[in-house]
């Protein structure tokens, strides 16, 4: 035990007693040492692939929906031509605006879709109804082998993301 004596500042501090906690200092440090170990160990957990798919068919999602959307604003048909051989897909707006995304390094079509067309093709007409092929599928692989699927509902246009197969499969 450590010898005390009262400080002069707090004079009410007149006990001592022994320190058995840990300092700031030692928590962040030991914190920025567990951080460190995670962020190299956790791409070998497989994780970052499923996250990858994941990020992939939700992001297929929202541009599907909002293709839908602007379909309704603009009253106009709006498409996405989905290129399976080369892992990309292209959204085509009203007035000849384009926009071409690539999936993701990992992210890969499973096959073909369930979109008519060649190449397949997901329109929406000015009420946000899926026209021509009617609704369907993509399906999403990762390089482990997980899928998710991106479905379009046929009569509605509502875009869903499940990791199991329509019911009517």
């Amino acid at each position: 035990m450590q010898n005390c004596k009262p400080d002069k500042i707090f004079p009410a501090n007149k006990y001592c007693h022994a320190s058995g906690g840990f300092t700031i200092i030692e928590l962040l440090a030991v914190m920025a040492i567990f951080s460190l170990f995670t962020a190299l160990l956790l791409p070998h957990l497989g994780l970052s692939a499923r996250w990858e798919l994941e990020a992939a068919a939700h992001n297929l999602m929202g541009d599907l929906r909002l293709l839908r959307q602007e379909a309704i604003t603009s009253g106009e048909e709006c498409l996405v031509k989905f290129f399976i051989n080369t892992q990309r897909y292209q959204l085509l707006f009203p007035k000849d605006r384009q926009l071409l995304i690539y999936l993701p390094e990992g992210v890969y079509f499973e096959g073909s879709t369930t979109f008519g067309g060649n190449p397949p093709t997901a329109a929406f007409n000015n009420l946000g109804h899926p026209c021509r092929s009617g609704g369907g599928t993509v399906i999403l692989k990762s390089e482990k082998g997980d899928k998710i699927y991106v479905v379009v509902l046929p009569v509605t246009g509502r875009v869903r993301v499940s990791r199991d197969p329509p019911a009517n499969w």
